[in-house]
């Protein structure tokens, strides 16, 4: 780990940070910059904290201007393992969950204690592998869907919105494989009442207000189901079938929240890494080309049994997907609180701290990658990877991962080679994509694309 200081001040648009030069040979506290910076899942904190990186390396930390207290910045492989891995029991959730927890609840992406490891132990059968699978064919099904879709724009010479397209395809897989066969009367009227997550990209208070409402409308499905008691393999009937030890079941509010959670969670991070996906691949037609070989080998049959995982012939769509993860990884910035004194680093840390990792700047760190904003898929080959595992954590790491990464997994190869194995993309934008740092990278400006018909 590399920690240097300087007395220049940096500016971020319209933040400016004075970076301070204290001497750390006392190891009484990380190097910290000096004037107070508010951390927040926005693009100024994203650009400061990369300035602040290349300036102080892998910790050092923020005065809070609200507070005064220290914030940590954590972006060494070995201290991140340790936050999420080795000493998780060591920290909860930090700060920037307070937005979240307004709009979902108290599901598990911000629960803590007793009641996460109770509802984790709960819905973790709902994600092994083997559940997963009954999933497949509905998502080959939805993505031959939005082919023949795509295949009409491309015939008229039209060009086509690749993340507005994927936004509204993922949302419709994530809520079939929640609500089974009630998706169809969720949307009998024409109408599906959580498009507002594909219409409305503003994570505010306003937003929350109105999906809250929509609360109401996972609880009335849940009645139906409680009136008419069936046995149901989506993941809504599993985890009304779920028991804890002592065969308790979860509770109608926690219900509601874990459903939302899975709707909200299940949508966003996937639909953003296709989105990436797609202009990586538009603007890559050596790369896309062998995508598309792989993807005209594949047997449909298999690919709807299997989802494709640990299938060699797809090794190319992994490692495509992988280095969009990595590049833009949806979850790009991550806290935790200390919850006891200890040491991280070589430094003590109190209890209440709030420590910041940045899967953006862990990601695009030259240490562990070379040329490390240049897109190559090929730096996932066994021998080029990095030997420090905690290098990549598009997924998190630790008690806290995501659950629903194999999940993930297979909605981003199925869609990559069903699409690409009917069309060749090519890139309509006037210049490279924008990013808004958001609690989820996205797009800034949609991802135009002029399909041709293979």
């Amino acid at each position: 780990m590399t920690v240097c200081c300087t007395a220049d001040d940096a500016r971020f648009g319209h933040v400016t940070i004075s970076i301070a030069s204290d001497s750390v040979d006392q190891r009484d506290t990380p190097v910290s910059a000096t004037r107070p910076f508010a951390l927040a899942p926005d693009d100024a904190t994203r650009r400061a904290l990369a300035e602040l990186q290349a300036r102080h390396g892998d910790l050092f930390t923020v005065p809070d201007p609200r507070t005064g207290a220290h914030h940590w910045v954590v972006n060494d492989p070995e201290l991140v393992q340790q936050v999420l891995v080795r000493r998780a029991g060591d920290y909860t959730k930090g700060m920037g969950l307070d937005r979240v927890k307004v709009l979902l609840g108290n599901g598990i992406m911000v629960s803590e204690g007793d009641f996460w490891t109770r509802q984790r132990r709960l819905m973790q059968p709902a994600f092994r592998p083997t559940r997963l699978a009954d999933y497949n064919t509905m998502i080959v099904a939805e993505n031959q869907r939005l082919a023949d879709t795509w295949q009409a724009a491309a015939e008229a010479g039209q060009p086509v919105e690749a993340e507005a397209a994927v936004s509204e395809l993922i949302l419709i897989i994530v809520l079939r494989s929640i609500f089974g066969a009630d998706y169809d009367t969720l949307v009998a009227d024409g109408a599906n009442p959580f498009a507002i997550l594909t219409e409305e990209p503003a994570r505010d208070l306003k937003f929350a207000a109105r999906f809250h409402t929509l609360k109401k409308t996972v609880g009335r499905i849940i009645e139906a189901r409680l009136a008419r008691p069936v046995t149901a393999y989506d993941f809504l009937g599993q985890l009304l079938a779920a028991r804890t030890r002592d065969g308790h079941a979860m509770n109608r509010a926690a219900l509601i929240d874990e459903v939302m959670t899975l709707i909200v969670a299940g949508h966003e991070t996937t639909a953003s890494a296709l989105a990436f996906a797609w202009v990586l691949v538009a603007t890559h037609t050596e790369i896309c080309t062998r995508l598309q070989a792989e993807a005209d080998a594949c047997d449909p049959d298999q690919l709807a049994r299997t989802g494709g995982h640990d299938d060699p012939n797809l090794a190319l769509t992994d490692r495509v997907i992988a280095e969009t993860l990595r590049l833009y990884p949806p979850g790009w910035l991550l806290s935790r609180r200390a919850a006891t004194d200890h040491a991280l680093g070589g430094y003590p840390i109190t209890a209440g701290t709030q420590v910041f990792i940045c899967p953006w700047l862990l990601h695009r760190h030259p240490t562990y990658w070379p040329e490390p904003d240049v897109f190559d898929p090929d730096r996932f080959l066994g021998t080029r990877r990095p030997a420090q595992r905690m290098a990549y954590i598009p997924f998190a790491a630790g008690p806290r991962h995501c659950i629903g990464e194999h999940l993930a997994w297979t909605e981003m190869r199925v869609h990559l080679v069903t699409l690409l194995a009917r069309f060749t993309p090519i890139w309509r934008g006037a210049r490279a994509p924008g990013v808004v740092s958001a609690i989820n990278l996205r797009p800034a400006d949609g991802i135009p694309l002029q399909l041709r018909v293979r």
